[in-house]
């Protein structure tokens, strides 16, 4: 897992625990558009997230796509490898 990948997972974590939403409460609130499985996968930096997917759950989250990007000194992958 990448710095990047775990910089990203969690700003994705730290969106929903502000809408006081549970792994489970996404799953049933998108009715079963979100997986509970995926979202957590992509909270743990475990599994690649891709530029659409974040858009539209930052839209579910009702937040801009950019509040989930990391902010700072983090390295985006390179190489072709993917977060």
């Amino acid at each position: 897992m990448s710095e990047y990948a775990r910089a990203l997972g969690g700003r994705l974590r730290a969106a929903r625990n502000q809408q006081g939403l549970s792994l489970d409460d996404v799953e049933v609130k998108s009715r079963g558009r979100w997986k509970r499985a995926v979202v957590g996968s992509w909270e743990r930096g475990d599994r690649a997230v891709t530029v659409e997917k974040l858009a539209e759950l930052a839209g579910f989250y009702g937040i801009p796509a950019a509040d989930l990007l990391p902010a700072g000194r983090v390295s985006a992958p390179r190489g072709g490898r993917r977060a």
